[in-house]
């Protein structure tokens, strides 16, 4: 069966069903950018065969309803002193999400595995592919910036700005995405030695999918290699159909799945890493 027509068994509901949905969830340090608590998805999804704990989406093409940030914000933070954030892991709010039988997207890999960054041999690399719809499909959501430019990523609070309303109280003013991102709970990956043929990940496996301290769905894995080298990453993704991808190649294949494929140089020494 062609892969587009199996899943139309998930729209069999009726369109204005909310379901909340579960599956792995992005943790972060609390005010902080990755490990402990939960982020809160605040860029606009397309969930596919699955979601994320506690968060609630209408069916294609009903989206949910936005839901502010609630609580008291938070100011002294070296973005700008005297503004108010509402903060990840402190603070409640959700994009607009629907779930869906299929999409249409591009893939776009982590910026430290197309930029310059040195991928080295026994340090972590951070794998991340990201989905985005190309159908012109948009949602609201809220823009998450990080509160403490100066630090590292993973040790910085992020946030969303929250506005005085004169009379005592906040709000947080939405964004409407042109470009929402899309999730779909079956795609797997592996990760191949050119030279050797060896898998350092072998097909079929499922790669972590989180709502990074951004507020977006990605996939995401920590690669460490013991050999210098290439190494060909290849993600299948069985319910969307992939018409482009920002470095590397994709497969777009009526049957299913279409695939996304990205080769890296590791380099003997230390270090590596980076965010999407």
């Amino acid at each position: 069966m062609a892969r587009r027509g199996r899943s139309f068994l998930a729209i069999a509901c009726s369109a204005a069903l909310v379901v909340a949905m579960s599956f792995n969830i992005a943790s972060a340090k609390k005010g902080g950018g990755e490990e402990t608590t939960t982020n809160n998805l605040s860029v606009p999804t397309i969930m596919i065969g699955g979601g994320f704990t506690g968060v609630t989406c209408g069916v294609e093409p009903t989206a949910s309803a936005l839901v502010p940030p609630t609580g008291v914000p938070l100011s002294g933070y070296s973005i700008d002193p005297l503004a108010s954030y509402y903060v990840q892991g402190v603070h409640k709010w959700q994009a607009q999400c629907y779930t869906a039988a299929a999409a249409t997207g591009t893939a776009e890999w982590g910026d430290n595995m197309t930029g310059d960054a040195k991928l080295k041999v026994g340090s972590p690399i951070r794998v991340e592919l990201g989905l985005f719809d190309s159908t012109g499909v948009t949602m609201d959501g809220y823009t998450v910036v990080k509160l403490e430019p100066e630090k590292l990523d993973r040790e910085s609070a992020y946030g969303t700005l929250a506005t005085s309303d004169g009379l005592g109280g906040f709000f947080a003013t939405p964004t409407t995405f042109s470009r929402v991102r899309v999730f779909d709970g079956a795609t797997t990956f592996s990760i191949q030695n050119v030279a050797t043929g060896a898998y350092v990940v072998q097909p079929g496996s499922n790669p972590t999918a989180e709502i990074n301290a951004g507020g977006a769905v990605v996939y995401g894995y920590n690669l460490r290699v013991s050999a210098a080298g290439q190494y060909v990453i290849t993600f299948s993704i069985p319910s969307v159909t992939i018409t482009g991808v920002d470095a590397g190649s994709f497969v777009s294949d009526p049957l299913g799945p279409d695939t996304v494929t990205l080769v890296i140089t590791v380099i003997a020494g230390g270090g590596g890493g980076g965010r999407h």
